[in-house]
């Protein structure tokens, strides 16, 4: 089979990959000026904003205006198939970042009948609802609503979130394991409120994840939905990998 030549732009992708590892550079660290790397690549300079523009897409660049590109700062990952289920402020944490909440609303409430679906639960049963902005190293990253099975969590509404995480709390507060549970991820776009709140902009796209947690009898814990700035936090699902290889993939 005879293949084509590679695009410019796509060559740049690569020279651009090659030249952080090679040289080593880690997030914050600032590429050559765009001159120098097309004199070193012998590429046009649209090629190479066309790759720069990519990459800022990925979130492996970022553009800052008059001072140059830079290596982007390496954004948290949640894995999924790993066996281990971890909570958002462990997952941040182990990717060297500070985790940090800000309480929009909790409370006791009747489940409406999608929530009661979800959770195996009588309509108007009372579930505790918590409402956080989830932030990294300060910036917002995460719209997280949970929904808590009062019946199994009695008296969890007592509990300061902003300091304290839901995960801990469910696992070591109430001697609850998360077993097992499911959740999905799609595309959503950010309403007025939650481009408030996350700081971003009505319409802009986000990720949308939606779950349940149950214990090892079956029973749900929780069911939890959350809108989530993939500038700013990422997901990655490992199928047949040990828990340690995970960071010799990046």
């Amino acid at each position: 089979m005879v293949r084509g030549k590679i695009p410019p732009a796509d060559a740049a992708v690569e020279n651009i990959r090659n030249y952080i590892n090679v040289n080593g550079l880690s997030e914050g660290e600032k590429l050559p000026s765009e001159r120098d790397m097309c004199e070193m690549w012998g590429i046009s300079r649209s090629a190479l904003r066309s790759a720069i523009r990519h990459l800022t897409t990925m979130h492996v660049l970022e553009s800052r205006q008059g001072s140059g590109t830079y290596v982007a700062p390496a954004r948290p990952i949640s894995y999924s198939g790993v066996g281990k289920v971890m909570g958002f402020s462990d997952n941040v944490r182990s990717s060297g970042h500070t985790p940090s909440s800000l309480v929009v609303s909790q409370g006791t409430c009747d489940a409406d009948a999608h929530v009661a679906k979800k959770m195996g639960i009588d309509v108007d049963h009372a579930v505790f609802k918590l409402v956080r902005l989830r932030r990294v190293d300060g910036l917002p990253c995460m719209l997280e609503t949970s929904m808590v099975n009062t019946d199994i969590c009695p008296g969890i509404g007592s509990h300061d979130f902003s300091r304290e995480s839901l995960f801990d709390v469910i696992r070591d507060g109430y001697c609850l394991d998360i077993a097992h549970g499911w959740d999905s991820l799609s595309i959503s776009r950010l309403d007025e409120w939650e481009a408030d709140l996350l700081g971003g902009k009505p319409g802009t796209s986000v990720f949308f994840q939606q779950g349940v947690s149950r214990d090892s009898d079956g029973r749900c814990i929780e069911y939890y939905k959350s809108v989530i700035r993939p500038d700013r936090y990422t997901f990655v699902s490992l199928c047949g990998w040990p828990v340690d290889s995970r960071k010799a993939l990046w």
